[in-house]
């Protein structure tokens, strides 16, 4: 009996620290920034989420990749950053010669519609959480690898709406079509 009763113990000690350790609940005193865990969450989609990479809130949280996640649970994240708008002002006209000077005809009209949906316009947009700049509202931690290659540094590269309209033809080009913004 007792032989039986240890072995239970030590198969519900196994089987507990098989499970990996739950995220802690963040103290909002010692975090930058808080998320609040939805359901779908992971690390990675987190980070993606607060426009920062996995390492990063994975530190913050002194967490791993495995560390488990509860609905409900607050994780810290890092403080967001906000690129400054730009200084330099355009007109409407001048917006949508840029648009058409860099989409082909046959393409340039949906290209006006989907400028116009997604920034109405105008150059300096920002989108509500802050991952996506421009007329053509480009994520740029996610495409950052590529836009180097027409003339994108930084984030704040993607307010020039010549530079922008560009950048969302090659995305377009890139996807096979309009995958980006469907």
């Amino acid at each position: 009996m007792v032989n039986r009763m240890r072995r239970v113990l030590v198969c519900a000690v196994i089987a507990t620290s098989s499970l990996g350790v739950v995220a802690p609940s963040a103290q909002a005193a010692n975090c930058a920034a808080t998320y609040t865990v939805k359901s779908g969450d992971s690390w990675w989609r987190i980070a993606e989420k607060n426009n920062t990479n996995l390492r990063k809130v994975l530190t913050l949280n002194n967490a791993k990749k495995t560390t488990k996640l509860l609905i409900g649970n607050t994780v810290c994240v890092p403080a967001p950053t906000r690129v400054a708008p730009p200084t330099k002002t355009f007109t409407r006209a001048e917006v949508i010669q840029f648009i058409r000077d860099a989409w082909p005809d046959e393409l340039e009209e949906r290209a006006l519609a989907i400028a116009q949906r997604e920034s109405k316009m105008r150059p300096g947009a920002v989108s509500g959480s802050g991952c996506c700049y421009g007329l053509f509202q480009i994520y740029y931690q996610v495409h950052k690898a590529w836009l180097v290659n027409v003339g994108v540094k930084s984030a704040r590269d993607l307010f020039d709406p010549k530079l922008n309209a560009t950048a969302a033809f090659r995305m377009y080009q890139r996807n096979n079509g309009w995958g980006p913004w469907e």
